[in-house]
């Protein structure tokens, strides 16, 4: 009976790991390589693109269709990277003497601010976070409000941006090296690293929580979970380094980490304590190669770039209704899910005779 149950229990983990967890959207490109940057809760993203003649420039994908965001009069690149739920997009835009930060609201693009720099968040309230002439910034009630850099540092940029208008972002210290932070009542407070010389903090959400990566003492970046003053390690796919980049209300991170063998990147997604390969959750045959992810909304989608068909395009992950579970192991019911690919039936098929050659061998021996 024992041999059974194990018979069950092999089974239904093949079949658990052979149901998809998300849906796969190629968001396709502007002609060259692209990459979703930011999505907001009503499943609209932003990203930049290449184009054919080498140049970069900002879109936004909402409804199947990937549009060209307009730029600064006889500029010709300009990059997108944060969006919030009203659909107004950051990014940067080349000027007469250099990159500027800009916005785009109902599609037209503004500059923020005067001088060079790049606008990197947004949040609901419409308030804004980059760096601005070689310092952090936020805007407040529409105006630049410097935030200076690290101590003994010349310069510091936002790349997050919560509800309260609090930041996350790095910024080089006395010694050169770059060090993360967040702040509290606009004042940078520097996180630390894993033993090593860098941090880099990417996101930060309503809690306070933030995410991003820092370096240990051989010199290898792992991405971090910071919260209440605690810097947490997150782990690798195997490889030497990971990267965090995205982080939303509940907590959940994504990123890139190197896999085993440290040939490639993956894309993760880090979630309930434990890091977890997209690759492996988007079911057997997809052919897609998932290197990174970058955001992720509080309804869990999920952007980043990967790899179809030898082109590289933006990507967007739409989570599946996950099935029920029984006995810790097991979907009760597989309707409404893709059935196991036929090597993964064989795969089973081996794996259940395997086990019971095994116990006919035991029992030979008796």
């Amino acid at each position: 009976m024992r041999v059974w149950n194990l018979l069950a229990a092999a089974c239904s983990c093949v079949v658990l790991w052979a149901v998809p967890s998300y849906q796969v959207i190629g968001l396709g490109n502007l002609g060259g390589s692209a990459t979703a940057y930011a999505i907001n809760n009503n499943g609209v993203v932003t990203g930049t693109s290449a184009t054919p003649f080498g140049d970069y420039k900002g879109f936004v994908w909402s409804g199947g269709a990937l549009i060209e965001l307009t730029g600064l009069p006889l500029s010709f690149q300009h990059y997108a990277v944060g969006i919030n739920n009203s659909g107004t997009i950051v990014g940067s835009a080349a000027g007469a003497n250099g990159y500027v930060p800009t916005q785009w609201k109902d599609g037209t693009i503004a500059t923020i601010g005067s001088g060079e720099g790049n606008a990197m968040a947004i949040n609901d309230s419409g308030a804004v976070a980059g760096m601005l002439n070689g310092e952090a910034f936020r805007t407040v009630n529409g105006q630049v409000q410097g935030l200076g850099t690290l101590m003994g540092g010349n310069w510091a940029s936002a790349y997050g941006i919560n509800a309260s208008g609090e930041v996350a972002g790095y910024g080089n210290t006395a010694t050169g090296a770059m060090r993360a932070f967040v702040s509290a009542n606009g004042q940078l407070q520097q996180i630390g690293t894993f033993g090593g010389s860098s941090s880099y903090a990417m996101a930060i959400n309503n809690a306070g929580q933030a995410t991003g990566h820092a370096t240990n003492a051989a010199g290898y970046s792992e991405a971090f979970l910071y919260q209440a003053g605690v810097l947490a390690g997150l782990g690798t796919l195997g490889g030497a380094a990971s990267y965090g980049y995205g982080i939303n209300q509940a907590g959940s991170t994504v990123g890139y980490s190197w896999i085993s063998g440290d040939a490639a990147t993956a894309a993760f997604v880090h979630r309930d304590g434990q890091m977890l390969n997209l690759n492996d959750l988007i079911g057997l045959g997809s052919g897609w190669d998932l290197q990174a992810a970058y955001g992720i909304n509080d309804l869990g989608q999920i952007v980043g770039t990967g790899i179809f068909n030898g082109e590289q395009m933006a990507v967007l992950l739409n989570p599946l209704s996950p099935p029920p579970v029984v006995n810790s192991f097991a979907p009760s019911s597989l309707e409404n899910t893709e059935a196991p690919e036929p090597g993964t039936i064989r795969l089973l098929a081996t794996g259940i005779g395997l086990m019971a050659f095994g116990c006919w061998r035991r029992n030979r021996r008796v």
